[in-house]
């Protein structure tokens, strides 16, 4: 069976710069804790000396979290809906990062057929990556890096010297002939902040670009998020939030798949995630006072109910619920900032599959770390750190596996000349042993895991460079990523057994160019990147594992005439034919072009109000996203990508 766990992306590089015009004003986000982490205004990856990178989410709707990531060539979005999408970096899964939403560590690997993670995208302020060599502080299992969502607070939305305010936004796009509606409130004052948001997304099932009605795919989601904050005249601060999402519907029997060996049945699949957060820290911080301390609960949950009742092969329901803390102190000392702290992680996974007894496996991990960031010279920027970690897997047979590991890394930047940065970094991972995929039993009875079952372990490296002058830009990266001990299945007559699997490796290049002169900006990325599993290429069913990449091109650029409030732009995606070895069995994946173009007013008299249009997949390609499962096998009709669609959109702010 091919099932098996690994990760590691090398590094994203820096891909853009970008043009803040025309825009509405909006509070600039508070600096996260990165190396030195650059934010700019849209959804663009700005690269830095050291791994750390974050995109700045465009304060303009999105219909899915591949929009977020659309500029990014190391970062693909697989699935053409929120139920089937996966994000893959530099073409490693994001089951092999540590993912986070505003702190709180996701652990989603419930069914392979599904979406690791349901976002919505509307909420997001700004998404750290690191991909490849990840700092000690951003937490445990970090394979292949990290992915940090961070969601809008009250600051976002509220300008200085206004204390209270709201929003309301609605759209429509043909295609799916899908209505989203969303409205927020929000207010601050005497030190508390409050906000609320909510959006609801429904439509039909969407047509392919040759026609065909892809069946299945019609939207229903649902989405809220609260937080309430509480600042004293101290500085002390106490931060509190949830956020809850659904979507439920008629999907096809495996949710990635049109159809796979000629059966195309379809079920009710209900998705949610809830995640709550508290957190403590001072908004006065000194030379040896500056801690954040988060506790967090996360509950990601999926149903496919039997529409007959009792046991039938493939219905079930199967949960991931998480509890876990962080607690850091940052030191400014003479040799820079360091970041201490320990963190800690709880998980459990449980199936029930309406037969046998309920399936459970817990996954248990505690953290120290340290992480140095300094600059011993005006052109030398230095990170470096340590993790040291204990884990404990109670496996769904009752084993009890028991490891501990350390995880250095360091990066370094170099700027060796005006507007040229050479960059670099190393790291070293102990990944512990993963859960299993929460319902993979549903169908069957386990029989074992080996008693000899390693820990992942990851080796990252990336070198790269950055070269600025008079608004162009060029910059490169080249990465390695090998990940070991993947998760493994031996199946036979009466025997399923976990195992230690191959390795997974991926490397390649990344590069992009372009420029930024006043009103205007544009941006040209490739990538060139292979992912290999037991030496050989892999394909597009490696759930868990990652996804081929090849060759593929993005394209961006935008104008504005900030005097009358309008900004124009679009958007590619090229994607190479990518082909295996004749004596693979896979099919080759077939190239494919796309262009999206948009045009947004925001008018003198009232900035509060935004109006859209977009146009998407505008030459109505037919075609199946290179990061959307099954296309290299010969027994599965994949779901296909949404054809042309018309999207209007507006928003106004009170």
């Amino acid at each position: 069976m091919k099932n098996s766990i690994a990760a590691a992306p090398a590094v994203s590089i820096p891909l853009a710069v970008l043009l803040a015009a025309a825009g509405s004003v909006r509070a600039e986000a508070e600096k996260p804790a990165a190396d030195d982490a650059v934010v700019l205004g849209t959804v663009n990856v700005s690269g830095t000396a050291v791994p750390d990178n974050v995109i700045e989410v465009e304060d303009t709707p999105s219909t899915s979290i591949k929009d977020v990531f659309e500029k990014n060539v190391s970062v693909g979005v697989g699935g053409p809906t929120a139920f089937s999408q996966k994000v893959y970096v530099n073409g490693i899964e994001e089951t092999n990062l540590n993912v986070q939403i505003d702190g709180a560590r996701q652990a989603n690997n419930i069914w392979h057929h599904n979406a690791n993670l349901l976002i919505d995208p509307n909420i997001l302020k700004a998404v750290g990556v690191d991909t490849g060599v990840a700092a000690a502080d951003a937490g445990p299992g970090t394979l292949g890096g990290s992915l940090r969502y961070e969601t809008r607070d009250v600051d976002d939305f509220l300008p200085p010297g206004r204390n209270f305010g709201a929003f309301l936004g609605g759209s429509f796009a043909s295609n799916l002939s899908a209505f989203t509606e969303t409205g927020a409130a929000y207010a601050r004052g005497h030190g508390f902040e409050v906000l609320g948001y909510a959006s609801h997304v429904e439509g039909k099932d969407y047509d392919a670009g040759d026609g065909e009605r892809v069946r299945g795919t019609g939207a229903n989601q649902i989405s809220a998020l609260g937080k309430v904050a509480y600042t004293v005249e101290g500085g002390h601060r106490i931060e509190a939030s949830a956020q809850h999402m659904v979507d439920d519907g008629i999907r096809p029997f495996r949710a990635n798949f049109s159809s796979a060996r000629g059966q195309a049945i379809y079920t009710e699949n209900i998705f949610k995630r809830t995640t709550a957060n508290l957190k403590y820290s001072t908004r006065r911080p000194d030379e040896f006072y500056d801690p954040e301390i988060r506790f967090y609960y996360n509950d990601t949950s999926l149903s496919r109910p039997s529409p007959t009742g009792g046991f039938r092969p493939g219905y079930f329901n199967s949960a991931i619920e998480s509890f876990g803390m962080t607690a850091l102190n940052r030191f400014r000392t003479p040799l820079g900032e360091l970041t201490a702290g320990i963190d800690y992680y709880h998980d459990r996974a449980t199936t029930d599959n309406f037969r046998d007894a309920l399936f459970v496996e817990t996954s248990t991990n505690l953290g120290g770390f340290a992480q140095l960031r300094s600059q011993p010279l005006d052109w030398v920027t230095l990170s470096t750190g340590l993790r040291v970690d204990s884990h404990e897997l109670e496996s769904v047979d009752r084993k009890r596996f028991e490891n501990t590991g350390v995880s250095p890394n360091v990066s370094l930047s170099l700027a060796v000349a005006p507007g040229l940065t050479l960059k670099g970094g190393y790291s070293y991972v102990f990944g512990g042993i993963p859960l299993s995929e929460a319902a993979l039993f549903h169908t069957m009875p386990y029989s074992s895991y080996s008693d000899d079952l390693d820990p992942m372990r990851s080796t990252n490296a990336k070198v790269g460079l950055n070269y600025t002058i008079a608004g162009f830009w060029v910059e490169g990266e080249v990465f390695s990523t090998r990940i070991q001990n993947t998760p493994w299945y031996e199946e036979g007559p009466g025997v399923f057994r976990r195992v230690n699997g191959p390795a997974l490796k991926t490397e390649g290049f990344n590069l992009g160019a372009g420029f930024q002169i006043e009103n205007a900006e544009f941006g040209a990325h490739y990538t060139q990147t292979e992912v290999e599993f037991d030496r050989s290429p892999l394909d597009t069913t490696a759930f868990y594992l990652g996804s081929p990449v090849g060759e593929i091109i993005k394209l961006h650029g935008a104008y504005a005439w900030p005097e009358i409030g309008v900004k124009v732009g679009m958007s590619s995606e090229i994607a190479m034919q990518y082909e295996y070895p004749k004596d693979s069995g896979f099919l080759d994946l077939p190239g494919y072009q796309t262009y999206n173009f948009f045009a947004q007013w925001q008018p003198r008299f009232y900035r509060g109000l935004t109006v859209r249009a977009e146009v998407n997949n505008l030459s109505d390609t037919d075609y199946v996203d290179r990061f959307t499962a099954g296309s290299s096998a010969s027994f599965i009709v994949p779901l296909k990508s949404p054809g042309r669609s018309f999207v209007v959109s507006t928003r106004i702010e009170f």
